[in-house]
C-alpha cells in the first residue's frame, strides 16, 4: 500500500493506492466532516475492506478553534448568533459542489478512472456534499454513501430523479445531538419523493462512526461495487 499528498483543481488531497493495483480498481471519494481534514476518515482504508483506491480531499475554508488548532469546512454555517438565510446556504453549497465536481471530472481523468466504478463517501457535513454532488452530477456514481449528514437546499435539485436509479446508503444515528435524526428522515422523504430508493439505516449512536455503522457500510461497499476477486 502506498499514501501520498497531491493537489489537484484547486484542492489538496490524500491519497490511498491498494497493494495490488488492477485495471478495474475501484475508487471511493471520502470527504470529511466541518472541522476536521483530509486525514480524519484515512482509517476508513483500514477499516473497510482492502482493494479500494481512496481520496480524501481537504476542504477548502478554514474553521479557527479556541485552542489555535484549525479545522476546515466545506462551506460556511454562517455566524453564530445569526441563522444562515436558506438563499445564503444554497448559493454557498452550489458553489463548492461545483468546484467538487470539477475535481472529480479531473480526478477521474487523471486516474482513468470510472464515474460507474467510483464512490462518493461522506461524514456529517462532507455527506450532505456527497449527496448533493452525486445527485446533480450528469452521470450516476456507483454507490453514494451518507454518514450523519443530511441532504441541503434539496430545492435546487429538481428533476434529478428522472435519470436511471442511483445506488444510496444513508446512516444516521437516533441520538445525534449535532444533526437530529428528524434530518436523515427528512432527507429520507425527500429522496423517496424525487424517485430514489435509499437504503436508509437508523442506528443507536450519536454524531460518529460507530462499529456497528461500519460493519453496515462494509457490507454494503462489497454488494454495489467489490474489489477485483481476491482482493476483499
Amino acid at each position: 500500500m502506498s499514501t501520498s499528498w497531491n493537489e489537484l483543481a484547486g484542492f489538496e488531497y490524500l491519497q490511498f493506492d491498494p497493494e495490488y493495483e488492477t485495471a478495474d480498481v475501484p475508487l471511493v471519494i471520502c470527504l470529511h466532516g466541518r472541522g476536521a481534514d483530509a486525514s480524519d476518515l484515512a482509517h476508513l482504508a483500514s477499516d473497510l475492506p482492502p482493494g479500494y483506491r481512496w481520496i480524501w480531499p481537504n476542504a477548502p475554508y478554514p474553521v479557527p478553534f479556541p485552542d489555535g488548532s484549525t479545522g476546515w469546512a466545506w462551506y460556511s454555517m454562517g455566524p453564530r448568533a445569526e441563522p444562515f438565510a436558506e438563499e445564503e446556504r444554497a448559493a454557498a453549497v452550489i458553489e463548492i459542489r461545483d468546484r467538487l465536481g470539477d475535481f472529480v471530472d479531473q480526478l477521474l481523468e487523471r486516474l482513468h478512472a470510472r464515474r460507474d466504478r467510483t464512490i462518493l463517501m461522506g461524514f456529517s457535513q462532507g455527506a450532505s456534499l456527497c449527496l448533493h454532488l452525486g445527485l446533480a452530477a450528469p452521470e450516476r456514481f456507483a454507490a453514494i454513501i451518507s454518514m450523519s449528514g443530511f441532504l441541503p437546499a434539496p430545492e435546487t435539485l429538481r428533476g434529478v430523479g428522472a435519470g436511471p436509479p442511483q445506488s444510496m446508503l444513508v446512516i444516521h444515528g437516533t441520538y445525534d445531538r449535532v444533526l437530529p435524526i428528524s434530518m436523515a428522515r427528512d432527507t429520507k422523504q425527500w429522496l423517496e419523493g424525487a424517485g430514489f430508493s435509499p437504503r436508509y439505516v437508523e442506528i443507536s449512536m450519536d454524531h460518529q462512526i460507530s462499529y456497528e455503522s461500519l460493519s453496515v457500510v462494509r457490507e454494503y461497499l462489497l454488494e454495489v461495487l467489490p474489489p477485483p476477486a481476491g482482493q476483499s
